[in-house]
């Protein structure tokens, strides 16, 4: 990677951080636990015309790297995602439905779009973190014939979470940022009060229980 690409890199990973709505203090709940901010709105970098073009083009360095044939989208938040990536690099999109899915049409495909059989495809979302997403969605799309061979997200949470799936350890996998350097980022552009941010981390990396006092040391979601 040259330094122009690093430093392109960098850039849009603070873009991205600071991206209006992205990072909020307050501890909050998300999948039956407690969180030290609120759940990261990835859809806020979407609402920027030029932000969503240029996650796209880097995206779309990601699919030429692996000879993509086919960009595919996650249901629903890697969708707007996966079109910008397929417009930046001119490959034809799909999108992949989340498991269970039940359309208009009887026995509706999963995959909607680009033919993707016999294909290479890149599976697009916003986030990954345990990989359950990426593997289902992997397994619809190896269903319909594809060939993921790798996953484009926003921001890569794998080095927070409890447990990664084999597939989403395996598959090479490009991120605009992990989720602790989005939180760095935001911190040093004032999203986020230092101390508050020092909690944060160590609240995630430590996993605090539910009972753990510090958590009365951080502010409250609104």
């Amino acid at each position: 990677m040259s330094s122009t690409d690093i430093h392109t890199d960098k850039s849009l990973a603070t873009r991205l951080a600071t991206a209006p709505g992205l990072v909020r203090a307050g501890a909050s709940f998300w999948d039956g636990g407690r969180t030290p901010v609120h759940p990261l709105s990835l859809e806020s970098a979407y609402a920027d015309p030029e932000l969503l073009r240029d996650l796209g083009a880097r995206g779309a360095r990601f699919a030429r790297d692996l000879g993509v044939d086919v960009v595919v989208g996650a249901e629903t938040a890697g969708v707007p995602l996966a079109a910008s990536v397929s417009l930046a690099a001119g490959l034809p999109f799909a999108f992949v439905r989340k498991p269970g899915y039940r359309g208009h049409e009887p026995d509706e495909p999963p995959v909607r779009g680009a033919d993707v059989a016999g294909r290479r495809v890149l599976l697009v979302d916003d986030a990954v973190s345990s990989g359950t997403a990426v593997e289902r969605f992997t397994g619809a799309l190896v269903g319909a014939g594809a060939e993921v061979v790798g996953v484009f997200v926003l921001v890569d949470m794998r080095e927070v979470a409890d447990t990664v799936t084999s597939v989403a350890a395996e598959l090479p996998t490009e991120s605009v940022g992990t989720y602790l350097e989005v939180l760095d980022i935001a911190t040093a552009n004032g999203l986020l009060d230092p101390t508050v941010h020092e909690l944060t981390v160590d609240a995630i990396v430590n996993r605090w229980t539910d009972d753990d006092p510090r958590w009365d040391l951080l502010p409250v979601a609104a």
